[in-house]
């Protein structure tokens, strides 16, 4: 089920970022030096309560009463972005993640927008490949200086798919 993250159930949801992101740390060998907080896996809670306060809209996915996925929305002026989806590493595959992006592309469109975009590590070829089977196309590539990989941006077009 998902539900809105509340301000005391961040200390929690830092786990799903915490281990849900190593995976993807150690598989692109993201240290502190060539990416911040190793892409998130190391997300301090000032920086998640930073999010909140700022209005990045929260959600969590829990099965029974324990949290084991994060979304995270920011609103744009004409899309929504998507922040992070993240599912904790032994309940993926268990359609958690498409969930969750369901639940991003439904609120994005109660919103009165119409795509979501996304940046991500763009040699993830099977997260890459989820995406594009859940309706993304890639938009856009680009390489930043120090930073270990190339970020492949995609979009959800309501009115495409």
């Amino acid at each position: 089920m998902v539900k809105p993250i509340r301000e005391e159930e961040l200390f929690e949801s830092l786990e799903i970022f915490h281990r849900g992101y190593e995976t993807v740390a150690a598989e692109f060998g993201l240290t502190e030096e060539n990416c911040p907080d190793r892409g998130r896996a190391s997300l301090p809670y000032h920086k998640l309560l930073s999010e909140f306060e700022s209005g990045i809209l929260m959600y969590g996915y829990f099965d029974g009463d324990k949290l084991t996925g994060f979304l995270g929305m920011k609103i744009l002026e004409d899309s929504s972005k998507l922040e992070d989806l993240i599912i904790l590493p032994e309940y993926r595959k268990l359609g958690y993640g498409s969930c969750l992006l369901d639940y991003c592309k439904k609120k994005t469109l109660e919103l009165g927008l119409r795509k979501v975009v996304l940046g991500m590590i763009d040699d993830n070829v099977r997260l890459r490949n989820w995406y594009i089977k859940n309706g993304f196309v890639n938009t856009g590539y680009k390489k930043y200086e120090n930073a270990p990989f190339t970020v492949g941006y995609m979009e959800w077009n309501s009115q495409k798919n």
